[in-house]
């Protein structure tokens, strides 16, 4: 044991030279829960619904393409291919347009729930400083009261020990 140990220590004491857990700064005070978002998982339904509409293109431009009694050749093959790559593209710009859509959607909603929240927290702290500024003024005005009641109690004493006899001439050949 050591000598000259303080017992009244607690034993399980942080160490000094753990660095200190950073607080999660918050974002927006939660007076409301948040706006529902767009679920990844319809976007990603409605991104495969799209390229899915796009897988047939060839066949079907194939299809569009046979005549009775002529065989399919390479050029049908050919402008089969690029049907389908066009339909490719445009079921790509619109899965992109779909993300983007949707991931633009929940930012605007995000933004617009942090801004009506930061604003209701401005308003509360208004509220607050204008409550604060009333207590203040009341006890300012308070003092002004009791300062004016002091200030009255002295002008009676004054008044009152400023009262002197009369010494006129009348008056002292009375007195005497």
């Amino acid at each position: 044991m050591a000598v000259f140990a303080d017992k009244s220590l607690p034993k399980s004491l942080p160490s000094p030279l753990a660095s200190p857990k950073a607080a999660k700064p918050q974002s927006a005070p939660s007076f409301s829960p948040p706006p529902p978002m767009i679920a990844d998982s319809a976007v990603q339904d409605s991104v495969n619904n799209q390229l899915a509409a796009s897988a047939g293109t060839a066949r079907a431009a194939l299809g569009g393409m046979d005549r009775a009694g002529v065989s399919r050749g390479r050029g049908q093959q050919r402008m089969a291919d690029m049907a389908e790559a066009a339909a490719d593209a445009q079921a790509r710009v619109g899965v992109a347009k779909t993300e983007m859509g949707a991931a633009g959607a929940n930012a605007a909603a995000r933004q617009a729930y942090d801004n009506t929240m930061r604003g209701e927290q401005i308003s509360n702290t208004g509220l607050l400083e204008n409550l604060r500024q009333a207590n203040a003024m009341e006890r300012i005005q308070q003092r002004g009261w009791q300062q004016d009641l002091n200030q009255a109690i002295r002008r009676g004493q004054f008044g009152l020990d400023s009262i002197y006899l009369d010494q006129t001439p009348i008056i002292n050949a009375l007195l005497q």
